[in-house]
């Protein structure tokens, strides 16, 4: 029998598809074992809309009807603010939980999440799907073999984002730069110029930039410099949503999650010290999930 995936927030494009993934509708990056079957949203028309597109059945007046009806809820909603609250009944009755990038709108909620999940033991992920593009994963595995001395990225993203600001698209770098290096930013200091950011971030492994604007191509990059190589790459996005769904069907026939709560929380925290550097024009520390 498939997993059937509850669609949770209809606004958000990945809805329709991850929904179009999983019923077949897109045929070229189909991943086996899925149904989505159910859809709540807050905007009628967009529901239909959603439904029609990813050929969902079933559209609910409230989430809480899904419970006994799926197997697995996809937190879709744009605005991260939302996700603690509409995850948390599903975490609650025990069915697993993906929730779309961003985790959360900030660490007080990405924290609630990850501990709750913890607590409950779903399987449980969050993730920009960015994370398992080749560019992204093959960096990644270079910087296994050899020492990394610098990585920057390149991406979109601004400021005053109806979906909570930069974290709508920034953590998506920020994703990105976890995925590589693995977790332990220690601190941010980031500048401005209108619109446009440029972030330098400290790790234990590595010094590292962002570039973050409104302004420019819609693509992301990766530039990094090792002790015997430089390499730089715009990421390909074309099987980026196929990929993260072979991730969570992995977590659901293991019930094994496929990232850390550190990993899933470090983005977010590094998104928030950003915001704060710029407010305060000084370096700010990145806080941990343990705390």
């Amino acid at each position: 029998m498939p997993y059937r995936i509850g669609m949770v927030g209809s606004d958000n494009s990945h809805a329709i598809t991850f929904s179009q993934i999983a019923n077949g509708v897109d045929p070229a990056n189909r991943v086996s074992g899925f149904q989505a079957t159910h859809l709540f949203g807050l905007d009628e028309k967009r529901n239909l809309e959603v439904a029609e597109k990813g050929k969902i059945p079933n559209i609910v007046s409230d989430p809480s009807k899904m419970i006994g009806e799926i197997d697995i809820a996809f937190i879709e909603f744009r605005h991260g603010g939302l996700h603690l609250k509409y995850a948390r009944p599903f975490i609650e009755a025990g069915v697993p939980v993906f929730v779309d990038k961003p985790l959360a709108a900030d660490t007080e909620d990405a924290r609630k999440l990850v501990r709750l999940a913890a607590s409950t033991g779903i399987p449980f992920t969050s993730f920009s799907t960015l994370r398992f593009t080749n560019v992204v994963q093959e960096t990644k595995n270079l910087l296994s073999v050899e020492e990394p001395v610098f990585l920057s990225l390149v991406g979109p993203g601004d400021l005053r984002s109806e979906y909570g600001g930069l974290i709508f698209y920034g953590i998506h770098l920020t994703e990105i730069f976890n995925e590589i290096v693995g977790h332990g930013v220690k601190e941010v200091f980031a500048m401005r110029k209108a619109k446009d950011v440029a972030i330098t971030l400290v790790h234990d492994r590595v010094v590292g930039t962002l570039k973050i604007s409104p302004s420019m191509p819609y693509l992301f990059a990766v530039e990094c410099v090792t002790k015997k190589s430089h390499h730089t790459e715009n990421v390909d996005t074309a099987t980026c949503y196929k990929n993260g769904m072979m991730r969570i069907k992995e977590m659901l026939d293991t019930r094994k999650w496929p990232l850390s709560g550190e990993d899933m929380f470090e983005p977010v925290a590094v998104i928030e010290g950003i915001v704060k550097s710029m407010a305060g024009k000084k370096r700010v520390n990145v806080g941990r999930m343990a705390k």
